[in-house]
């Protein structure tokens, strides 16, 4: 029941984010770099990971071009076998498109730090600070390695008022959207 339930919530929200235009992902994605800067676990933070965006995701390479200009470490994620991995981004020229057309670094850096902030996409986010993903575990099996502050990232109408969710599903810190942040 709860497989079927985030399949059709999945669906649903690729449909509504794929119909949003590039001029507006770059618009709310602006309107969420402004709120995500200024939050003061991200502030004060000095390594911190973002995932690539792609497709209508909220474009974060705006947001990767000024971490590295307030001179935060920046970490970005690489898939190796079932696990997501964290590798140091070190320039827009060193990356390339893999699995499913995401860009990952093709020097794989290891960090010198664990990140303090993780920024996580999905596809939905709840009031409870639920995400759902694209079902593959990724996200969900990397928090339980670390203790980072993990913040979701969308667009508002990606907010929902209850994701369905397995036990191994993994609760978020924050959800900030381009027009308010969720916490509990």
């Amino acid at each position: 029941m709860v497989s079927e339930s985030k399949a059709a919530l999945r669906k649903e929200m690729l449909t509504k984010r794929n119909a949003v235009s590039e001029a507006e992902i770059k618009e709310r994605s602006k309107l969420i770099e402004a709120r995500l800067f200024a939050i003061p676990e991200f502030k004060k933070a000095k390594t911190v990971s973002f995932y690539l965006s792609h497709d209508s995701e909220v474009n974060t390479l705006e947001m990767i071009r000024r971490a590295v200009t307030e001179r935060k470490e920046v970490l970005v994620p690489t898939i190796s076998g079932d696990d997501l991995e964290l590798v140091k981004f070190t320039s827009f020229e060193d990356l390339a498109p893999v699995k499913f057309g995401i860009l990952e670094p093709k020097t794989k850096t290891k960090p010198e730090h664990l990140p303090e902030v993780i920024i996580t996409p999905g596809l939905a986010f709840d009031l409870d600070l639920h995400r759902l993903g694209y079902g593959k575990g990724y996200y969900d099996r990397f928090f339980k390695k670390l203790s980072s502050f993990n913040i979701g990232i969308c667009f508002d109408f990606q907010i929902v008022e209850k994701i369905p969710r397995h036990e191994h599903d993994h609760r978020l810190d924050l959800t900030v959207s381009d027009k308010r942040e969720i916490s509990l």
